[in-house]
């Protein structure tokens, strides 16, 4: 076997998946618009359930790193008073608990998905460098396998920037805490281009028995049961916020939503708990208001796009999903299209490219 061919067969294996990818045409950043405000917890009148999602469990014979079973991290976390104690291994569907999920996602620069309510493994993915239409195209394939898909720990090795979340479609919910990292600037770039994105919270841990990574972040979900589609019914629906603790060692929730809601053009937040700080948050990322107190009120005006919550406690913060304008009903998500041409154009050149390589070997 001639050993100096190896690399350029390499080059070819490297570039052959990038010939699968559209390019894509994203509908233009356009911020919310309408007469009306989408509330998410209008009718979050259901119990609320304490759930994460992101954990990992034994798997792929130790490869995941995960220094417990499935079944030993949900009894950690029922334990600890949790609800819900999803476990989430790199493309394997664990069933321990009620919401079958996965983190999908074995490429270098942390490029990874929350797939839950999942029917499926999806295999596909770009190991190495992604681009924008890369990243659409995996959460393309994603969508028929999977009921609800979130971008996990956007912010780590930069995995989706700021640019991508203005753009990409086809995913409900971002991970806005992974642990006590916190995304705030992507969240806020996809809701002022648009996007409707919920948000939601996780430990990603890989050890319960880690302080600093377990009952760090979660989130809670208003489900009227304790079923996997009320569940993810209500995620989709936006009836959850994202709590992230302060204390150095796991604590009981000791400060929640107990309404929210607009009338007219009145945005009023009540609280359980002690006095807190609360934030309105709205176009751009921009503080619209900061009061402290159980109760906050904000006038909502006709530059609002939309407005979302923070609460600053003294054990615990809140992230809760924003009120979104829309021309009534809930906010359409746009739809991102592949151009025919562009496609065509691509995958000639890196199909040439890969012949040239090879065939350029062999005739030296």
């Amino acid at each position: 076997m001639n050993w100096t061919l190896v690399p350029r067969l390499l080059v070819v294996l490297a570039l052959l998946p990038y010939i699968a990818a559209p390019v894509y045409r994203w509908p233009a950043a356009q911020p919310f618009s309408g007469p009306r405000w989408w509330n998410p917890y209008e009718n979050a009148d259901a119990p609320w359930r304490r759930a994460n999602f992101h954990a990992h469990g034994q798997s792929w014979g130790g490869l995941t790193a995960g220094a417990q079973s499935d079944a030993e991290v949900v009894q950690a976390y029922h334990a600890a008073g949790y609800d819900i104690a999803g476990v989430s291994n790199y493309e394997s569907v664990s069933s321990a608990d009620l919401v079958p999920a996965y983190e999908h996602g074995y490429n270098v620069n942390k490029h990874h998905q929350l797939a839950l309510g999942a029917r499926a493994v999806v295999w596909w993915d770009f190991p190495f460098w992604q681009g924008i239409n890369e990243k659409q195209y995996v959460l393309d394939r994603l969508r028929p396998w999977t009921d609800v898909i979130a971008l996990n720990h956007p912010a780590r090795l930069h995995g989706y920037t700021v640019d991508d979340v203005r753009r990409l479609t086809g995913y409900a919910l971002m991970e806005i805490a992974n642990g006590l990292i916190t995304t705030d600037d992507r969240w806020d770039a996809a809701l002022s281009s648009g996007r409707p994105v919920l948000g939601i919270g996780g430990d990603d841990t890989h050890d319960v028995k880690d302080a600093h990574r377990f009952a760090v972040a979660w989130t809670m979900i208003a489900a009227p049961a304790l079923t996997s589609q009320a569940v993810l019914d209500a995620l989709r629906g936006g009836r959850s916020y994202v709590v992230v603790r302060k204390d150095a060692n796991p604590v009981t929730p000791d400060l929640g939503l107990s309404s929210l809601t607009v009338d007219g053009s009145q945005l009023q937040v009540r609280l359980s708990g002690a006095e807190s700080v609360v934030t309105f948050v709205g176009q751009d990322g921009i503080v619209r208001q900061t009061t402290k107190g159980t109760v906050a009120c904000y006038q909502l005006t006709a530059a609002d796009t939309y407005i979302r919550t923070m609460v600053q406690g003294e054990r615990a913060d809140l992230y809760l999903n924003p009120v979104i304008r829309t021309a009534g009903g809930p906010p359409a998500w746009p739809e991102a299209t592949a151009d025919t041409g562009w496609t065509a154009l691509r995958r000639a050149a890196i199909a040439i490219v890969c012949l040239l390589v090879t065939v350029g070997r062999w005739r030296r």
